[in-house]
């Protein structure tokens, strides 16, 4: 039995991690269970084994791409000042976007466009992500605010959401357009933005 268990644990992984890449690059109306059957290797049956509906998967396969593309560009060491968090989730994010793990853009940015006004779950659990990134941009900087890094005058939140908005819109912009050069333009004011009303001047 125990081993039964561990192989469907197994197997429901194995398809999430095949089927993530699928539903980000043609969406979760767009993905059709043919294209999951030949992505995974897993007939219809099998599939719905382990999740009752397209949409369970759909959901699974999100958490998966958040978790792969954007919660590890927030992975930083306990060691590093604000300023160094900040500027290597700035690092970790340019990395990302030239070098995805998972095609198709980012999963914030998809699901959000694509479920506001169809699937209220599915948009509230993009919420849920997107409140997450902006509560740890937030607290970095606040943290850096309290440690004389960045100006004391600096609004956290507001600054968060703009940082935020603005890797989302570069990454946007250049997949739509199919040219890096937007996000990196973008991605370098947003670094001196930080540098220039961010940062505190010591001079």
């Amino acid at each position: 039995m125990k081993r039964s268990t561990r192989n469907a644990a197994k197997a429901k992984k194995e398809i999430i991690e095949k089927s993530a890449a699928v539903f980000n690059v043609h969406g979760y109306a767009g993905t059709k269970m043919q294209m999951l059957v030949d992505a995974t290797g897993y007939q219809m049956g099998g599939i719905y084994r382990h999740f009752e509906t397209k949409m369970d998967l759909a959901k699974a396969s999100f958490r998966h791409n958040y978790e792969v593309l954007i919660k590890r560009n927030f992975e930083l060491a306990e060691e590093l000042d604000p300023k160094e968090k900040l500027f290597t989730i700035f690092k970790n994010y340019q990395k990302s976007a030239l070098d995805p793990q998972i095609p198709g853009g980012c999963p914030l940015l998809n699901t959000a466009i694509e479920m506001d006004d169809t699937d209220e779950e599915f948009r509230a659990l993009a919420h849920l992500f997107i409140k997450e990134v902006l509560s740890t941009i937030e607290q970095i900087l606040e943290e850096g605010k309290s440690a004389g890094f960045f100006d004391p005058m600096v609004n956290a939140k507001q600054e968060a959401q703009y940082l935020f908005a603005s890797i989302e819109g570069a990454i946007m912009l250049s997949r739509v357009t199919k040219d890096i050069k937007p996000f990196l333009a973008i991605f370098n004011r947003a670094i001196t933005h930080v540098e220039e009303k961010i940062i505190k001047n010591t001079r």
